[in-house]
């Protein structure tokens, strides 16, 4: 909120406020959305301020804009400015972190997730326990739509779990056929893909 008045607004065309808006701003919200899955009240007045700033010069102001802020927020080639959605934006980061997660990229966080909170567990598979916090909640919530916007190479089979990463199709054979299957397949819970595919055929 500060920076969104601390500038000499009235002195600003509405082109250099644009401006403004997505190299500064929005570069804030970036931070946060990225880090953290926000509540939709401060979701709400993040884009309140970034509204009113735009429109009238200041983050305070209290009247409308003179645009509905989901046109505002399309792509210029289709008729908006160029601004992303906060909402839009903040999901996207918070499925990024759900596929360096099922993907294992070598970070930090993604190190530390994998010690202290999956431990011996699969991402796919593990609860969203009462007790976890807030970020990890949201980013265990997201794994169906994670799941459906991932695409599985499975080469040698060695890297996925067999029943519970969603390999097959978006889905994990465990949710497709429930978790009886391991126990009438005879096929211990760790095993991997390779164990039934094998140069990319059946065994």
């Amino acid at each position: 909120m500060g920076r969104a008045n601390s500038w000499l607004s009235s002195s600003l065309s509405f082109s250099g406020r644009l401006q403004l808006t997505l190299s500064s701003l929005f570069s804030i919200l970036v931070f946060w959305c990225s880090t953290l899955m926000l509540l939709v009240a401060i979701m709400k007045e993040c884009e309140a301020i970034l509204r009113r700033f735009l429109w009238h010069g200041n983050g305070n102001y209290k009247k409308g804009g003179e645009l509905a802020w989901n046109k505002v927020c399309r792509p210029k080639e289709e008729g908006g400015l160029g601004i992303k959605s906060t909402r839009a934006w903040n999901f996207a980061a918070i499925l990024k972190h759900g596929w360096e997660i099922c993907h294992k990229k070598k970070s930090v966080w993604t190190d530390w997730c994998y010690e202290v909170l999956l431990k011996e567990e699969n991402f796919w598979h593990i609860s969203v326990r009462s007790n976890c916090f807030w970020s990890w909640r949201k980013i265990l919530q997201c794994r169906r739509i994670l799941a459906q916007n991932l695409l599985y190479e499975v080469k040698n089979g060695k890297r996925f779990s067999l029943w519970f990463d969603p390999w097959l199709l978006g889905e994990s054979i465990t949710d497709k056929f429930g978790m009886r299957v391991i126990q009438d397949s005879g096929i211990p819970r760790e095993a991997r893909v390779c164990r039934v595919i094998r140069d990319r055929q059946w065994v």
